[in-house]
């Protein structure tokens, strides 16, 4: 069977323009990113119901995105270090919680 050089070309091309509609994700980068932005809110006095429907959406949004085998062994994970981590810090300043409401407020809108 001959595919001719066009028809291939096309098949690659279509290929590539499909991968490019689902962004990359990778969850344990996705865990450290939003565990820094909540552990900081929660630091910053953010009210556990907000902080922790935060992590129950992007949760769902992960599973969604990459399953639960990488959800549970990379982002959790990432999430729950990160977390722990900035919430551990003593409270930052008023300006630095300010950037840090408004950081976990774009997190909370983003999904």
């Amino acid at each position: 069977m001959k595919v001719s050089v066009c028809a291939l070309v096309l098949s690659l091309l279509a290929s590539a323009v499909a991968a490019q509609d689902k962004p990359l994700v990778i969850p344990q980068v996705e865990g450290a990113k939003q565990g820094r932005v909540i552990g900081r809110a929660i630091a910053c006095g953010v009210p556990q119901e907000r902080t922790g429907a935060a992590i129950a959406v992007n949760r769902q949004r992960m599973l969604a995105a990459v399953g639960a085998a990488f959800t549970e062994d990379r982002y959790l994970p990432a999430l729950n270090d990160a977390t722990s981590f900035e919430a551990s810090l003593p409270k930052p300043s008023e300006a630095a919680c300010a950037k840090a409401v408004t950081e976990f407020e774009a997190l909370e809108r983003a999904h």
